[in-house]
């Protein structure tokens, strides 16, 4: 974890000032997930990888883009880096006590842990965008600051990752709004990517970064994104199955198993 933090520290301080309005600074607290010990120990290691996060550590009243700048009087980025990990680690310790909960994302990661035999807080909350605005994406912020807030959250995410090493990743980001992000994380910082099977703005397979990797619309679409959602669950279940029987058998689990044409 430390080497992970050394990196979040280091992009951090890379952020450029000059790209940010700050005289109307909305932004969230800076949002920095941390490989957890149940993660570690979990037989089967998963990423879920929201869009942003929605006012992450904001009712405390002092965090905007100005703080994660280190420029806000009395806060390091230390201390900054510090408080963001310890709201992570208890969002993660919250998470391991609910059965349901408000939120269509939360309720997808619930169903997941439940279907594949894992707690909730084995499996890592991660987001594509590090920060929200106003409570909102800010992918609607003008280009220059937009630019700097993608640049640096997939820097993170890269990080996250390669220290990570999940054996699946699941981008529930969206497709239309954020495919293109996910592809720029992928040629720019994990070496590419070979696509399995695709259904064109509802489901992707590919693998990268050692993992294999699904990228669907976010939990709260409905209509058949949910037949999506549920195909992840299944394809992983079939990829687990295989990899744990003879190759000379069959999976079991039907048609999830079998590679759209």
């Amino acid at each position: 974890m430390e080497l992970l933090i050394e990196l979040y520290k280091q992009i951090l301080s890379e952020l450029k000032s000059q790209s940010f309005n700050l005289d109307h600074d909305k932004y969230s607290g800076v949002f920095l997930p941390v490989l957890g010990e149940e993660y570690q120990q979990a037989p089967c290691k998963i990423m879920l990888v929201g869009r942003e996060t929605s006012g992450w550590n904001t009712k405390n009243n002092k965090n905007t883009m100005l703080r994660a700048l280190g420029r806000q009087e009395g806060n390091t980025l230390d201390h900054v880096i510090e408080e963001a990990i310890v709201r992570y680690k208890k969002h993660q310790d919250d998470i391991a006590h609910m059965r349901t909960s408000r939120s269509h994302f939360m309720r997808y990661h619930l169903k997941l842990a439940r279907e594949l035999n894992l707690t909730p807080q084995a499996i890592m909350y991660a987001n594509l965008l590090a920060w929200d605005y106003d409570f909102k994406t800010p992918l609607r912020r003008p280009r220059e600051e937009r630019e700097e807030v993608i640049a640096a959250s997939l820097k993170m995410l890269e990080a996250q990752i390669k220290l990570s090493k999940p054996d699946f990743v699941i981008f529930a980001s969206g497709i239309k709004k954020t495919g293109y992000i996910v592809k720029r994380l992928l040629k720019l910082h994990l070496n590419g990517y070979e696509t399995v099977s695709v259904d064109p703005g509802r489901f992707w397979e590919f693998k990268s970064a050692g993992a294999t990797c699904f990228q669907i619309a976010h939990p709260r679409a409905m209509r058949d994104h949910k037949k999506c959602r549920e195909r992840v669950i299944e394809r992983i279940k079939c990829i687990i199955a295989e990899k744990n029987r003879p190759e000379s058998d069959l999976c079991d689990t039907g048609i999830a198993c079998i590679q759209p044409g």
